[in-house]
C-alpha cells in the first residue's frame, strides 16, 4: 500500500509532499520505504519523524506528533534536528533557525521541540531504540522492493 506524507511549515504551508510504500508497524510505529532504499519511521506517539540509511545514519526531524488520516499521514516540522552519520558522530542542528522563528510559535510547540529535541539527541548518541537495532529489519525489506518514494504533484 502506498500514502502520501505531508511535512508541513509551522504556517500550515507544505514544506515536503511525497508518496512512500507503507513496510509494516511494530511497537515504534508507523515504517515506510523511501526513494534512496532507506526507510521513514512516523512514530506512534513521539514529536519527531526519523529517516534512516542503509549504511548506519539516521536523520531526526522534531516535530508535532503525526497526524494519520489514509491515505494522508502529516506532521509540523519544528526546525530542530538530529543527525547521526555512519561514523556514529552526531550533530544537533538549526538551533539558531528554531530561535530565530519559534516566538511565532504556539508556546506548547516550543516547549515540546525543546524537550524532543534534548532527549533525541541522547537516544541517537546511545543508540536507544528505536536508533539502534529496530530500523535493521525495515531496512531489509525496503531492500527488497522497488521504491515508490515519488514527488506528489501540487
Amino acid at each position: 500500500m502506498t500514502i502520501r506524507i505531508e511535512k508541513r511549515k509551522p504556517c500550515g504551508a507544505v514544506r515536503g509532499r511525497w508518496r512512500a510504500d507503507v513496510l509494516g508497524f511494530d511497537e515504534w510505529g508507523d515504517w515506510f520505504a523511501v526513494h534512496d532504499g532507506g526507510v521513514l519511521l512516523l512514530p506512534l506517539a513521539d514529536p519527531w519523524a526519523a529517516w534512516f540509511a542503509a549504511d548506519g545514519s539516521v536523520r531526526v526531524d522534531v516535530a508535532t506528533q503525526v497526524t494519520a488520516a489514509a491515505p494522508v499521514s502529516s506532521f509540523v516540522d519544528l526546525d530542530l534536528d538530529v543527525e547521526r552519520d555512519a561514523d556514529g558522530t552526531v550533530h544537533a542542528l538549526d538551533r539558531e533557525d528554531f530561535l530565530q522563528r519559534s516566538p511565532s510559535y504556539p508556546s506548547v510547540w516550543v516547549d515540546l521541540a525543546w524537550a524532543a529535541w534534548h532527549e533525541v539527541q541522547t537516544d541517537v548518541s546511545g543508540f536507544a531504540e528505536p536508533f539502534g537495532t529496530a530500523p535493521d529489519r525495515w531496512l531489509a525489506e525496503a531492500a527488497t522492493r522497488t521504491p515508490v518514494s515519488l514527488p506528489v504533484p501540487a
